[in-house]
């Protein structure tokens, strides 16, 4: 019963002090104008994304030369500074090749499938 009662007078006072008006509400774009439609949408986001992988894949190729002068003769640790280079220029070769996809995916969606 008790519960009962806080839950009428929580709701009670929730409907009494909820202002009735057929006011719309606009919600605003956050991506500004790059978002008005699909195609721009995600050459924004390839963009976006182009520019962080591009920063880590050459902090990641700084670290492999980091390792590569800290090795002082560890046949390990220069195997392991190799891998770490390998790859980075691999990680860099796949982030152009989707930027390349990314690119095909907005002319798709377009309409502009010709040359």
């Amino acid at each position: 019963m008790k519960t009962l009662l806080i839950f009428l007078l929580f709701f009670g006072l929730i409907l009494i002090g909820v202002p009735v008006s057929a006011q719309t509400v606009v919600i605003p774009n956050p991506l500004g104008d790059s978002g008005s439609d699909i195609p721009t949408l995600i050459e924004s986001i390839a963009t976006w994304l182009l520019e962080i992988g591009i920063s880590i894949g050459v902090i990641i190729v700084l670290w492999a030369a980091i390792l590569f002068m800290t090795a002082g003769g560890n046949k390990e640790r220069a195997a392991m500074a190799r891998k770490t280079l390998w790859y980075a220029i691999i990680g860099l070769a796949v982030l152009l090749l989707s930027t390349g996809v990314s690119l095909l995916i907005t002319n798709f969606l377009s309409g502009n499938f010709g040359p």
